[in-house]
Formats: C-alpha cells, sequence, structure tokens
C-alpha cells in the first residue's frame, strides 16, 4: 500500500540482524518468506509464516517493541496484509489482518500495543475498497489513540488522510476541514508545506469541500510555491483525493478521467530539476497504484493487472518502489 509500510520492511530487516545469532535456522526461513513476497508469491510466504510462528491466539503476550519476537511477527504479518492489499487482493487482505487485529483485541489492554498496525491496516483496506462506512469507525479509534499519545508517529498521517476523507464522505466537511488544518511548531511557528505536502494538499481540498474555495485556491498557490516537489506532484495529490471523493458519489467517469489524465502526464513530462529519483518513481507510481485499486473495485480486473505490471516495470511492487 501507498508507502506507508515501506518502513516497515526495513525493521524486518533490522529485527532479523538482532535475532540472527540466536535463531540462525528460525532467521533463514523468515528470510524465505521475505524472497517470496519480493517475487510477488505472497500465498506461498503466507503458508511458509504460518508454519514458523504461532498462531494468533496461541502468541503469547508481549510488549510493543519490533525486538520483542510477537512484534517481529506483527511486522511480518502487516507486510503479509500489505502485500495481498497492494496486489488488490482485497478478501486476503481483510482476512489476514482481521484475524490478526482480533487476536490482539481479544488479549486486552496487555496486548493494546499491537492493535495500531493492523487497525491502520484494516482502515486502508476498506478504505482502498470505497468501504468509507467500514472504515470510518477505525480512523476514529486510530484518532483517538492518537489524542491519547498511543499512536505510533508511522501512522499519523495516514490516519488524519484516512480520516478525514472518511469524514467529506459522510458528508461532515466542516469537521473534516478544522482536524484537517496543518499543524504548527510547539513555539506556535508556522510550519510550512515543504516535507508536509500531503497534510497541505488534503486540507486545500477539504477547503474546497467545506465551502471555502477562493481560500483553498490561495493555500494550493502558496502550497505550490513552497513545497520542495514540482507543482505537478502537488496537483496530482489533490486530484488523486477528488477522484476518491467522486468515485464515492457514484461519479466514476469523472474520476476516471482524473486517473487517465495523471497516468499519462508522467509519460511525456520532463523529469523535474532537483527531484530525488525515488521521489519521483514514487510520484509517478501514485495514479496507477490508485487507477488499479478504482479498477479493481469496479470489476475491470484485466484492466487493473495491465496497470500493476506497468508498475512492476518500473521497479514498484503492492505499491512500494524500490
Amino acid at each position: 500500500m501507498p508507502g506507508a509500510f515501506i518502513a516497515i520492511m526495513l525493521l524486518v530487516s533490522q529485527a532479523s540482524a538482532q535475532t540472527a545469532a540466536r535463531r540462525p535456522s528460525l532467521d533463514e526461513q523468515l528470510a524465505d518468506v521475505g524472497q517470496f513476497l519480493e517475487r510477488g508469491s505472497t500465498a506461498e510466504a503466507e503458508r511458509l509464516l504460518r508454519q514458523l510462528v504461532p498462531k494468533p491466539e496461541e502468541e503469547p503476550v508481549q510488549g510493543p517493541g519490533i525486538f520483542t519476537s510477537a512484534g517481529f511477527h506483527d511486522i511480518l504479518w502487516a507486510l503479509i496484509g500489505s502485500c495481498y492489499l497492494g496486489a488488490n487482493d482485497y478478501a486476503d487482505a481483510e482476512r489476514v489482518t482481521g484475524e490478526r487485529l482480533r487476536a490482539a483485541e481479544i488479549k486486552g489492554a496487555d496486548a493494546a500495543g499491537h492493535v495500531p498496525i493492523f487497525l491502520s491496516l484494516m482502515a486502508e483496506v476498506y478504505r482502498l475498497q470505497g468501504k468509507h462506512a467500514a472504515a470510518f469507525p477505525l480512523y476514529v479509534r486510530l484518532n483517538q489513540l492518537w489524542l491519547n499519545n498511543e499512536l505510533p508517529a508511522e501512522f499519523q498521517t495516514r490516519t488524519e488522510l484516512g480520516y478525514v476523507e472518511c469524514l467529506i464522505v459522510r458528508g461532515e466537511t466542516a469537521t473534516a476541514e478544522m482536524v484537517s488544518r496543518p499543524a504548527v511548531d510547539p513555539d506556535g511557528s508556522y510550519v510550512g508545506p515543504a516535507f508536509h505536502e500531503n497534510t497541505f494538499n488534503t486540507h486545500a481540498v477539504a477547503m474546497e469541500e467545506a465551502g471555502h474555495k477562493p481560500e483553498a485556491i490561495q493555500l494550493e498557490a502558496k502550497i505550490d510555491a513552497e513545497s520542495r516537489r514540482p507543482p505537478a506532484a502537488n496537483q496530482q495529490d489533490r486530484d488523486l483525493f477528488r477522484a476518491r471523493l467522486l468515485s464515492a458519489r457514484k461519479q466514476d467517469a469523472a474520476a476516471e478521467a482524473i486517473y487517465q489524465k495523471w497516468t499519462s502526464y508522467w509519460k511525456s513530462a520532463g523529469v523535474p530539476p532537483g527531484i530525488d529519483p525515488k521521489e519521483l518513481l514514487q510520484i509517478r507510481a501514485a495514479p496507477l497504484a490508485a487507477y488499479s485499486h478504482f479498477l479493481s473495485v469496479h470489476g475491470r480486473s484485466g484492466e487493473a493487472r495491465t496497470i500493476q505490471s506497468q508498475l512492476t516495470a518500473m521497479g514498484c511492487r503492492f505499491a512500494m518502489c524500490e
């Protein structure tokens, strides 16, 4: 899924290095799980992982740190669920993620630290299918964890973006505009859009949805002027958000026109000066991944697979780019 679990892959490699001296044979087998995932064989990775780690209900309660065995297993299972989701296999993504989420919830407060990773992923599974009614209560829970200072930093931005999207779909545009307002530093100073483009672009669309279009246009101009990214990348962020909202309102033709616009744009656009090549790759991949989900949800699986092949050829798999 779009960028959210790239960090998790790094954590897996770190955790494996920490445990290698203690359990070399198991680590070798867990490395095979990673190789299956890298090849796109998610079902084989899941089958092997089920042989190597305890069932969810048998997992001992441990702290949420990644260097505990349970924390390491969480990362692996989140990768399995994320890879199913990135391949548009929503049924298996729901199955795997739901299984692990329920197991953590049943264990109560002692396992509370294991909930956010699967709660966040399950919310994304629902949202990317357009199941905003199912996703919304999960985002409410995530937002409450954030307010309680119990939500890890790597899930905070995605929680905000998903929560705002669900609020707008529900018609709660004033609330969406309020909660999407970019934060300020503890000393009250202004936080600019550079390195916070997703948050600012989301707020611009929320302002527009709340009926404040002139102010939204001014904010968009400010974002484009101060961002470290090319203006087209920011416009794409805003348009892809609008496309998801259009699709939720059954305006699929208008949504698809946006996806087609941006999947075509980067084929002919020149390379913007000064941008990191990996970031440019992620920008180019974003409309393809979004369009692939759109096509899959609308039963156009053959066209979705064609888009997935384009992503693979670019060096991206499961919406994650090398």
